[in-house]
């Protein structure tokens, strides 16, 4: 208590005080507070000192020790309330040091009102004595509050003639902080009897009305006097008053001899400490009949200060004692376990079921700390539970404790409560282990119950709700066996078999017996069969099937939706057993959830399948055959498996060129896949009509916002075999991946554009040359996990392309693009929290061979068209196919006279003079067709007219229409080019 002393500018006396009540040992509650009281009266000055604890009644304090106070004064402060105007009071309620003038009401419970302590002081009706001289009382009080451990349980006071100054506060204030510290180690004091310091009063007639008695021993001579008003006690003693010679030593012999030793103790203590001698001990009659006494006394001392007499009274109190021992008799047999406990925390008593406990180990604990001896009970709670109970005296407080009863066994379960009585515990335990354990096991089955609602919840198809049945259903009911049948369709179909063997199952899908458990669960409400016989006697056609499933009891929940069989569900377990009632109400409940998320999950399949046939057909499938450009795709479903909006695409265009298109609707459903259809289409309708690519996607936008509102992405890529160029144009798709052989895989540099639907800008174009035999990876942004960073696709492009490079063979390229596809789908895996589909095009990209192509420039002129026929017979000669010299000869012939007649040559202008030029190209397909192609410098577009019989012109395109398998006019930069293409 370092800080409680040795405050700056102190009076020393104040430490020396401080120091002698830390150092008072084994003092009981009144005796520190006595001492405290002395000290504080003499450092204060004062006239005489109160203390005050925590009274029985909430909000309420008691009178626990006086000094230098009469009786009549001192009852007065006897009982307060928390409320009463009073510095006890104040220094309670307020938790600081109070002073006030103003004394109790007569009655104890309030205070005179009024700035003057002499005015209006009131006891019995009457006022009090005065001092001598007939003076008034002066002064006031000053209280503080005794704390203990943060809490306030009573007030320190002093009667002082004046308001002490700030300084005598202080001390009061750390003195009574001492006490709060010191307190819960002294002895409890004992409560109902009357407060020591009140001698008791009454007349002869009232003591002989409760067998009281006087006594008085004169410690000089040894000689007892005691009053005849206990002559009954002298009887029960075994001694004659008439003959009995009144001496101590006579007395003292007719004590039994196991209470003697106890007796003289307390006499010694009591004459070397002074303290009040209060004891009960037994004496023995004549005929040894045993009599309980109660004795209490003090000592008067001479004028040297030296004891001289003790005086006291005495109680018969047998009959009570024999109430006493039929009371522990009754607790010993109460079958609650009983212990009281000292103020060291040992056990002092226990009854017998409490020594039951633990097979008898109970009983190693008296005179043992409780958890000391059974280390388990440490950390429970039992210690602040017996403090608790010290700290508010005859109020009763409560806990739960819980503790392995046996390592790895049962738990133990109890509810304790305890209450402080006469400076002992005593507690009393009630087993609620099966209370919390049935609780427990409520709340796992809660717990189990929420998470199969929220697993059902989650199911998206019939799949996921026999995933939730077979992990959270099976085990809440400690079942072993599931079998769930789907109703909805022409006939039952098995969606689940779980605990059965392989043969078992087989059985359940023969013909007859899915109609035979979709019969047996034609009822609105489940049915329970606790054994093989109880199933027999309701369902014997049943019984086969039952019995070679092993099984021997079994709840059939029909699943309803509205009035809609969707399926049932039939659960169950090994062995026979009876079905609780509250395990029937829980099953059905469960029944009811499971039928909603069937019926749900078998809505979704259906829609799905749907969606899937229509996705399908939108979808290109095979990708076609294109000029000198292998391929091969993947598309992969969303988390869910629902169908999206990704799309892709290659189209094969004149001239050996190829058209890839690669497209991404956002989201996922029956809407986006729609859109995703109507746009691939007006690609394919668009594409026909050989536009630049972003006049196509300038139609594209177009669509998109006919369809709106939407999200959409899309990218073309037009690729000529001949020359190697392409041209790439974006609407917000990620730009392609470009690998160049030998080389590392890297993101084209391309612009993104904006996305379709959302504005008119042209979409940017670039173009560029692409080697021979590079790749090209077009894809969607679902492909990515996170969708961010294209880093981990060109990477993986790069390590597949050097350990194993492009075929230089056509034929292979085909499987080692679709390797590539498998080993990207494979190593990037969807992201779980991004639920996105994605499509992939790879596309390797060939060359024409230059021996496949012949071109030449030839004049604006009409002659041109007899040397464009000799050099396409020429070349067709060369390439083996002299039996299409004359049909594409035709041709040749009628598209450069049709280009001299109706256009002009490349390089001029209308009007200038200047000739010009025309081209004429042949492509020497590999299935052995030819395309013709002849550029002219006029993009008039050329169309077939139906001439009359007699009209000289108008019939060359109508013979090339009529010759080629394949015609049309596409732009060009500087004009227009009319082809056709002539089978072999």
């Amino acid at each position: 208590m370092a800080a409680a002393h040795g405050e700056p500018g102190g009076d020393p006396a104040d430490d020396v005080r401080l120091r002698l009540l830390e150092a008072a040992e084994g003092l009981g509650v009144a005796g520190l507070l006595r001492f405290a009281l002395q000290q504080a009266v003499a450092a204060l000055g004062g006239f005489g000192g109160l203390a005050h604890l925590r009274g029985a009644e909430e909000g309420t304090l008691s009178l626990a020790a006086v000094t230098g106070l009469p009786a009549l004064l001192a009852a007065r402060w006897n009982d307060l309330r928390y409320d009463a105007c009073t510095a006890p009071s104040g220094a309670v309620t307020h938790l600081g040091t109070t002073w006030d003038p103003r004394w109790p009401a007569g009655d104890g419970q309030g205070a005179v009102a009024g700035g003057a302590p002499q005015a209006g002081w009131v006891i019995g009706g009457s006022a009090p004595p005065a001092p001598a001289g007939g003076a008034d009382l002066p002064g006031g009080v000053l209280a503080a509050p005794i704390m203990v451990n943060g809490e306030s349980v009573g007030a320190l006071s002093v009667l002082t003639a004046a308001a002490p100054d700030a300084g005598r506060q202080r001390f009061l204030t750390r003195l009574a902080a001492v006490v709060g510290t010191r307190l819960p180690r002294a002895r409890p004091r004992r409560t109902g009897t009357t407060p020591w310091w009140q001698e008791p009063s009454g007349t002869r007639e009232v003591m002989q009305q409760i067998s009281v008695g006087t006594w008085s021993w004169d410690l000089d001579t040894g000689m007892l006097d005691i009053d005849e008003v206990t002559e009954g006690l002298i009887t029960a003693a075994g001694l004659d008053a008439a003959t009995w010679d009144h001496r101590i030593e006579s007395w003292m012999a007719r004590i039994h001899p196991d209470d003697r030793p106890g007796v003289q103790d307390s006499i010694e203590h009591s004459l070397a400490t002074g303290s009040p001698y209060a004891v009960e001990y037994r004496v023995l009659s004549a005929e040894g009949t045993v009599s309980w006494l109660e004795l209490r006394a003090g000592f008067e001392y001479g004028d040297d200060g030296r004891p001289v007499r003790m005086v006291g009274t005495a109680w018969d109190v047998t009959d009570r004692r024999s109430l006493r021992a039929w009371l522990i008799g009754l607790l010993e047999q109460h079958p609650d376990p009983m212990h009281v406990l000292t103020g060291e925390d040992r056990v002092e008593w226990a009854n017998h079921a409490a020594r039951a406990l633990g097979d008898g180990r109970g009983a190693d604990m008296v005179g043992k700390i409780p958890w000391e001896k059974q280390p388990e009970l440490a950390g429970h709670g039992i210690r602040e539970l017996l403090a608790r109970a010290r700290a508010a005296p005859g109020a009763p407080v409560t806990t739960e404790l819980t503790y392995d009863a046996e390592p790895g066994g049962r738990i133990a379960s109890w509810r304790v409560r305890a209450v402080e009585v006469g400076g002992f515990v005593a507690t009393q335990m009630a087993d609620i282990s099966e209370q919390k354990a049935a609780e427990a096991a409520e709340a796992e089955r809660g717990r189990r119950i929420s998470e199969l609602n929220q697993a059902l919840i989650r199911a998206v198809d019939t799949r996921d709700v026999v995933a939730a049945i077979t992990e959270h259903l099976i085990p809440l009911v400690a079942a072993q066996g599931l079998i769930v049948h789907d109703l909805t369709g022409p006939a039952p179909r098995l969606v689940a078999a779980t605990g059965y063997s392989a043969e078992f199952r087989a059985e359940l899908e023969a013909p007859g017996w899915p109609q035979r458990l979709a019969d047996a669960t034609d009822t609105t409400a489940p049915r329970f069969f606790s054994s093989l016989a109880e199933l027999d006697r309701d369902s014997p056609r049943l019984t086969p099937l039952a019995r070679h499933g092993g099984k021997g009891a079994w709840a059939v929940l029909p699943l309803i939706v509205g009035d809609r069989r969707v399926g049932s569900c039939i659960v169950s377990w090994p062995a026979a057993r009876a079905f609780a009632e509250q395990e029937k109400t829980m099953l059905g409940t469960v029944g009811v959830i499971i039928a909603q998320a069937l019926g749900k999950a078998q809505l979704y399949e259906e829609a799905r399948r749907r969606a899937e046939r229509l996705q399908k057909e939108l979808l290109p499938g095979e990708l076609p055959d294109t000029v000198a450009v292998s391929g091969a795709s993947r598309y992969r479903l969303a988390a869910g498996e629902e169908v999206g909006g990704d799309w892709f695409d290659t189209v094969p265009m004149p001239g050996g060129r190829t058209l890839a298109v690669i497209g991404d609707v956002k989201g996922h459903g029956l809407e986006q896949a729609i859109a995703m259809g109507i746009m691939r289409h007006a690609v394919l309708t668009v594409s026909a009509l050989d536009l630049p690519v972003d006049e196509i996607i300038a139609h594209l936008n177009d669509v998109a916002e006919r369809i709106g509102p939407i999200t959409a992405t899309a990218m073309l890529v037009l690729y000529d075999a001949t020359t190697g160029g392409c041209r790439i144009a974006s609407a917000g798709h990620p730009p392609p991946i470009l690998v160049k052989p030998g080389g590392k895989a890297r993101e084209v540099d391309l612009p993104a554009g904006e996305q379709l639907g959302q504005t008119q800008v042209p979409a940017p174009v670039i173009e560029t040359v692409l080697p021979e035999d590079s790749v090209l990876l077009l894809y969607s942004d679902g492909l990515l996990s996170g969708g961010v960073s294209a880093e981990p696709l060109t990477d993986l492009l790069s390590r597949y392309a050097a350990t194993a490079p492009l075929p230089s063979v056509c034929d292979r390229r085909g499987p080692w693009l679709d390797t590539l596809c498998d080993t990207i789908t494979e190593q990037l895996p969807p992201d779980p929290h991004r639920q996105d589909d994605a499509v992939l095009l790879a596309l390797a990209m060939g060359r024409v061979p230059e021996d496949r192509i012949a071109a030449w420039d030839l004049p604006w002129a009409p002659e041109s068209a007899g040397r464009g026929r000799d050099l396409a017979a020429a070349s067709l000669a060369g390439w083996g196919l002299a039996g299409l010299t004359d049909t594409v000869a035709l041709v040749v012939s009628e598209l450069i006279g049709n280009a001299v007649r109706h256009a002009v040559g490349i390089g001029t202008d209308v009007g200038d003079g200047e000739a010009g030029l025309l081209r004429l190209r042949l492509l020497h397909h590999r299935d052995g067709a030819v395309t013709c192609e002849v550029y002219d410098g006029s993009q008039a577009t050329p169309r077939v007219r139906h001439p009359l019989l007699d009209d000289e012109f108008g019939r060359g395109l109508q013979l090339v229409a009529v010759t080629a398998r394949r015609w049309g006019t596409r732009y060009t930069e500087r004009g227009k080019c009319i082809w056709a293409t002539i089978a072999a």
